[in-house]
């Protein structure tokens, strides 16, 4: 559904100079923050790299389910504390080698939603592009590594929660052994960084203009889905973009300019594809994801 001209949407898209694109339930199909967590905990359980690291096993199935619970509330619109949740996600990963996060990060992307990564490219043909979540940026850069074309990487930039590891426990100098699977001189998880949390769609809309300041862009579009994209399309649509929805509820429909829906980004590749000037019959993947890009 569009609510403005064809010819005025591909004229704010030519305009375009910065995309910024959602990651959770948009990029990828679920909560990338929870995902990671499940991946921890198979890695544990089946190849930890110290047996006593299965020791963090039930503290990261207690976190999944009050994080479960927790998501499961905020997809119904009940009022649920992102703060809190962060406390939670903190407890649950506490301890836990950062080798164990790089490693299972960079395995997120794969499973992303289909075609993601071939629209995310056609898009960074118009306008560097990159990821705003309020997620966390090991998993969002691990998106910048992993999203390439041969030409280079599609994904130009990030913002996101950051996290903090420090040192894991220390031992007394004259110890003279110390058993292989304690974490002495391993990094291990600490916090997220409480000088920059991301919690709601402001502080997102922060980051984009923090970004266009750095690319010195002026005209941004944007693709979301929920009420924390919802500022980011109001300042795309202010600044002459496109805001683009994606499977946004009907009570969030009005806060966009084009809303697309599907299973997954094959209408969102077919739209970018009419953006950029084909037509139904030339555009790529033409058929039944072109037919659910219509107007009001």
């Amino acid at each position: 559904m569009a609510s403005r001209p064809l010819d005025e949407l591909r004229a704010a898209y030519r305009r375009t100079d910065l995309i910024a694109v959602d990651l959770d339930q948009c990029i990828f199909p679920g909560f990338s923050q929870k995902e990671l967590g499940f991946r921890l905990m198979r890695r544990l359980l089946r190849r930890p790299l110290r047996p006593g690291d299965r020791r963090f096993l039930p503290q990261l199935a207690w976190g999944a389910l009050v994080l479960g619970v927790g998501q499961t509330q905020m997809r119904l619109g009940w009022k649920t504390s992102i703060r809190r949740l962060i406390r939670r996600y903190e407890q649950a990963m506490r301890g836990i080698p950062e080798t164990y996060f790089t490693e299972v990060a960079r395995t997120i992307p794969g499973d992303s939603c289909a075609l993601a990564a071939e629209t995310v490219a056609e898009l960074a043909s118009q306008a560097p592009t990159g990821i705003i979540t309020l997620g966390i940026d090991i998993v969002a850069r691990a998106y910048l590594e992993e999203f390439r074309t041969d030409a280079g990487p599609s994904l130009r930039f990030f913002g996101a929660n950051t996290i903090l590891f420090g040192p894991g426990p220390k031992y007394p100098r004259e110890s003279s052994a110390i058993p292989s699977d304690t974490l002495a001189g391993t990094r291990v998880f600490e916090r997220y960084d409480p000088s920059a949390l991301m919690l709601a769609g402001e502080d997102k809309r922060v980051v984009l203009e923090r970004r266009m300041a750095e690319f010195g862009a002026a005209v941004p579009t944007t693709i979301g889905h929920s009420q924390q994209d919802v500022p980011l399309a109001r300042l795309s649509r202010e600044r002459g973009g496109l805001a683009i929805g994606y499977n946004p509820s009907a009570a969030l429909e009005d806060a966009f300019d084009v809303v697309v829906r599907g299973r997954d980004w094959e209408p969102l590749y077919a739209l970018v594809a009419i953006l950029s000037g084909a037509t139904r019959d030339n555009c790529p993947n033409s058929g039944s994801p072109l037919r659910r890009v219509e107007g009001k």
